[in-house]
């Protein structure tokens, strides 16, 4: 296997090992995992839904609010391809929600 090979290898294990942490609920890891990697898998002209959506779900778990919400932004920007990537863009949708009306919650105590 080549150097290239290995390495692209490497960082599609890293890719399924943070999709696999944010599916047990373990977002530190997932967090962790996918952060580095945004720059390589998600462009402006190149959109990933389904990295930006794990991204995001590990940042919301992290309680890493901030980053939540520019990769939520990122998110809107970014037509899903097929029913899948609907279906986990409106997941991201549901916790944005979620999100808004506990901070108003919170401002209004």
């Amino acid at each position: 296997m080549t150097e290239a090979n290995k390495a692209l290898k490497s960082m599609a294990d890293r890719v399924v090992n943070g999709y696999k942490a944010v599916h047990r609920k373990d977002f530190q890891e997932a967090k962790e995992l996918l952060e580095p990697l945004k720059p390589l898998l998600h462009q402006e002209d190149k959109p990933n839904v389904t990295f930006l959506v794990h991204l995001s779900m590990a940042q919301i778990g992290t309680q890493s609010v901030e980053d939540f919400l520019a990769t939520y932004e990122e998110l809107q920007q970014c037509e899903p391809k097929n029913e899948e990537e609907a279906k986990l863009k409106k997941r991201v949708d549901e916790t944005f929600e979620e999100l808004m009306k506990s901070l108003a919650e919170q401002a209004g105590e």
